[in-house]
C-alpha cells in the first residue's frame, strides 16, 4: 500500500508541475495575444477555440473515461476493447469535423476566420483521437508523458509564437504556431500510448459500438452537465444584467476556477488504483480512500481560506481597482472549494465503482437546480447573486454525493 501511495504522489508531482507551468505559459500567451493583436484579435482568438470547443463535445460521448475505468479494472480489456474504441472515435472524430465545416458555411463571419476554424478543427481531430491514448497511460498509473507533452506545447506555443508574431503579427499567423504545436503534442501522446496498447488495430462493428455507447454515456451526460452548471452563471448575468455585472463575476470566477486543476489531477491519478482495488482489494480501498478524502478536504480548507483572506490583494493585483466589487464575489465564492473539491473526488470514485448513472442523477440536477438560483439571484443580487448559487449549487450537489458515498461504504474496511 505504501508503495501505491509514493507512485500516488510521484504521478500527481509530475502532473502537477506541468499544470502550474501551463498555466502560467496560458497566461503569458493571452498576454501577448493582447499586446500584440488588441482587443480584437483577442476576441477573435478566443471565439475560434470556444466555437470548436463546444461543438466537440460530440467527439467522445464518455468513451475515453469508459476506457480508462475498464482498463484499470483489468488489463486485458486494453486487446478487447480498444480497437473497437478507436474506430468509434474514428467515426465521432470525422462525423465532428463534418458538422464544423458545414455549419461554417451560415456562420456570420469573415472568411479568414472561417478558414483559421476549419485548420484548428483539422488539428482537433487528431486531438480528440489521442484523448483514449492519454487515458490508457493513466490506467497504467503513467503521467510523466502526457505532462511532457502538455509543457512542450506550451513552451513552443509561447517562444516560437512570439517570434512569429514580432515578424508577422496577425492571428493567422499564430494559429499556425499553435496548430503546429498541438500537432506536436498529439503525436507524443500516440507515441507513449501506443507503446502500452502494443498493437493498434482499427474495428468497426455497429453493434459493439452501439453497446459501447450505452455504457460510456453517463460519462459524456456528466461532462455536459457539469459544463451547463459551469457557465450558466456567465450566460445568464450577461442576458440579465450587462457587460459591466459580468466583468465583475468573471474577474472573481476566473481567480476561483484556477485551483480547480489540483482535484482533477488527484483524479487521474487515483481513479486507476481505485477501480482496480474495488474490484481486487476492497479491504485496503477502504484505507486509500481515507488518505485522498483526508487531503482533498484539507487541500479545499486550505484554499477557502487563503482566497477568503487574500481576496482584497488578488482582485486589486490582477485587474486593477476598477474591479473593486470582485472582491466580495470572490469571497462568496471562497467558500465552495471544500465543496466542489470533495464533489470531484466524490464523484470520481462513484465512477471508478460503477455508480456513474448516479452521480450522473447528482450532475443533471445540480444544473437545473443552478439555472433556477441563477435566474431569481442574479435577478435581485446581480454578480453577487451569481456567485451565491454557484456556492448553494455545490453543497447540495456534495451533499448528494456524500449521501450516495455513505451507501458503499459499509463494505470497505475503514481503519
Amino acid at each position: 500500500m505504501k508503495s501505491r501511495l509514493k507512485k500516488l504522489v510521484k504521478n500527481a508531482i509530475w502532473l502537477f508541475s506541468a499544470e502550474v507551468i501551463c498555466k502560467i505559459l496560458s497566461y503569458a500567451i493571452i498576454v501577448l495575444l493582447a499586446r500584440s493583436l488588441g482587443p480584437k484579435g483577442l476576441r477573435e482568438y478566443s471565439f475560434i477555440f470556444y466555437y470548436v470547443g463546444l461543438l466537440g463535445i460530440f467527439s467522445d460521448l464518455g468513451l475515453s473515461f469508459y476506457l480508462m475505468r475498464e482498463v484499470s479494472k483489468n488489463k486485458i480489456q486494453r486487446l478487447e476493447l480498444f480497437p473497437y474504441i478507436l474506430g468509434l472515435k474514428i467515426f465521432l472524430a470525422l462525423l465532428n469535423f463534418l458538422i464544423i465545416f458545414l455549419l461554417n458555411f451560415i456562420l456570420p463571419k469573415p472568411f479568414y476566420i472561417k478558414f483559421l476554424i476549419i485548420l484548428v478543427s483539422m488539428v482537433h481531430i487528431l486531438t480528440w483521437l489521442s484523448s483514449i491514448f492519454v487515458n490508457i497511460m493513466y490506467a497504467y498509473n503513467i503521467t510523466k508523458y502526457e505532462a511532457i507533452a502538455k509543457v512542450l506545447e506550451r513552451g513552443w506555443t509561447f517562444l516560437i509564437g512570439a517570434v512569429a508574431l514580432y515578424f508577422y503579427p496577425s492571428l493567422t499567423t499564430f494559429i499556425v504556431v499553435l496548430a503546429c504545436g498541438f500537432l506536436l503534442r498529439e503525436l507524443i501522446r500516440i507515441k507513449y500510448g501506443m507503446k502500452i496498447v502494443d498493437k493498434v488495430s482499427i474495428r468497426f462493428d455497429l453493434k459493439i459500438w452501439i453497446s459501447l455507447l450505452k455504457k460510456s454515456y453517463p460519462f459524456w451526460l456528466i461532462g455536459l452537465f457539469t459544463l451547463i452548471y459551469s457557465t450558466t452563471d456567465i450566460v445568464m448575468i450577461s442576458l440579465m444584467k450587462g457587460d459591466f455585472e459580468t466583468g465583475i463575476y468573471r474577474a472573481g470566477f476566473s481567480l476561483i476556477e484556477v485551483a480547480f486543476f489540483i482535484p482533477n489531477i488527484i483524479i487521474f491519478v487515483t481513479f486507476p488504483s481505485i477501480t482496480e482495488l474495488w474490484h481486487n482489494n476492497r479491504k485496503y480501498l477502504g484505507y486509500y480512500l481515507n488518505k485522498i478524502l483526508f487531503v482533498i478536504f484539507l487541500l479545499g480548507i486550505t484554499g477557502m481560506i487563503g482566497y477568503y483572506a487574500f481576496s482584497e490583494k488578488g482582485i486589486l493585483w490582477v485587474f486593477g481597482e476598477k474591479f473593486f466589487y470582485s472582491i466580495k464575489v470572490l469571497k462568496i465564492l471562497s467558500f465552495s472549494l471544500p465543496f466542489i473539491f470533495l464533489n470531484l473526488i466524490l464523484g470520481s470514485i462513484l465512477n471508478a465503482i460503477g455508480k456513474e448513472k448516479a452521480f450522473t442523477k447528482i450532475a443533471g440536477i445540480t444544473a437545473v437546480l443552478n439555472i433556477i438560483l441563477n435566474y431569481y439571484l442574479i435577478k435581485n443580487y446581480g454578480a453577487n447573486g451569481a456567485a451565491i448559487a454557484t456556492l448553494i449549487s455545490h453543497i447540495v450537489a456534495c451533499i448528494f454525493t456524500i449521501a450516495m458515498f455513505l451507501k458503499i461504504r459499509s463494505v470497505l474496511s475503514f481503519q
